[in-house]
């Protein structure tokens, strides 16, 4: 019986020593996930993402992050101290990864789990820095191992907060099991993470060079199926106008060309000067799932918008001059099943 019960308490010692709690995973990974703060040639902020130490120096993220953008900078959860992207070492187009060289960032790199791929029913949390300077850890589990395209994705529970695509979804021994890469709502939040023997396979490739930022967009392999969701495809905005009837406005189309209907829709608005240098700039969500916008955009439709900035110093008031212009860029949106 004694024998019984010290194999009882060997086969429970392991469990206990690796399994660690959201507290302590928060503790020991919310310092290795970064913002990143990506910009355009005049050096101002057109996409916002997240991203976590490879190892000293290297930040993967979602390659459609950095897509567009000339320069670019890294936040540390906490800290207002930007850390310049230098470039990038590896980027994986078909599967939307990147690994980036940020040489002045020394974080504790993330563990890469050793597994190919996680079990359905295991505890994971997503974790990212949606709003530059603020963590956030969400809990959940893996639901679903799905192919699509010949490719594999990851479906968790935990819900991805906008802002966050590129950051870690970690285990519960504090091991990197994938990168998250989008949403698909349906009554229940559904997500999906790129699984990291994928990001294995491109962190073992050379990475002695590092090149420019200078990716155009839409390099990312496009998305055909309804659970693979890039937020630079099948959505557009459309018609933009500018008025002056009580104060600066900006009326919009948004055309889903998606064959699912489409809600929350994230728009970054900027005000680009006579010389094309962005002065100003507002984000602002549309069609949230209340009210009369709880049907969203339906498949292959557009809806009217008319835009009142008000939530800047300029008001967009200077569009009015010669030559001024505003451009929008879509940073999220989310997809509901039907």
């Amino acid at each position: 019986m004694t024998k019984k019960y010290l194999l009882l308490i060997l086969t429970i010692i392991p469990l206990l020593t690796f399994s660690q709690s959201a507290k302590e995973i928060a503790k020991n990974c919310l310092p290795s996930t970064v913002s990143l703060v990506m910009e355009d040639k005049t050096k101002q902020p057109i996409s916002l993402g997240s991203g976590f130490v490879l190892e000293n120096g290297k930040v993967v993220t979602n390659l459609h992050v950095i897509e567009g953008a000339k320069y670019g900078y890294v936040l540390e959860n906490g800290s207002s101290k930007k850390h310049s992207i230098k470039g990038y070492f590896q980027i994986d187009k078909t599967n939307d990864l990147a690994i980036l060289s940020v040489p002045t960032l020394t974080a504790q790199p993330l563990a890469i789990s050793t597994l190919e791929k996680p079990e359905i029913g295991e505890k994971v949390y997503a974790i990212g820095n949606p709003k530059g300077l603020s963590g956030t850890i969400s809990e959940g589990i893996v639901s679903g191992i799905r192919s699509m395209e010949n490719k594999s994705l990851i479906q968790i529970t935990a819900p991805i907060s906008p802002g966050s695509s590129g950051g870690p979804v970690i285990n519960n021994k504090g091991e990197v099991i994938g990168v998250a890469v989008g949403t698909l709502t349906s009554g229940q939040n559904l997500n999906f993470a790129i699984p990291v023997n994928l990001l294995k396979d491109l962190a073992n490739k050379d990475t002695s060079t590092i090149s420019t930022l200078n990716i155009s967009e839409g390099t990312t392999s496009p998305k055909t199926s309804k659970d693979e969701i890039n937020v630079k495809d099948g959505v557009i905005i459309r018609k933009v106008e500018c008025h002056n009837f009580f104060g600066a406005q900006v009326s919009f189309s948004i055309k889903n060309n998606l064959p699912h209907t489409i809600s929350d829709v994230r728009i970054l608005f900027l005000l680009y000067d006579n010389t094309g240098t962005v002065i100003d700039y507002v984000e602002q969500v549309y069609l949230k799932t209340m009210r009369w916008e709880k049907d969203g955009i339906k498949p292959f439709l557009a809806k009217s918008f008319g835009y009142q900035s008000g939530s800047t110093g300029t008001e967009f008031q200077a569009e009015y001059k010669s030559g001024y212009r505003i451009k929008p860029r879509i940073l999220d949106f989310k997809i509901q099943d039907e």
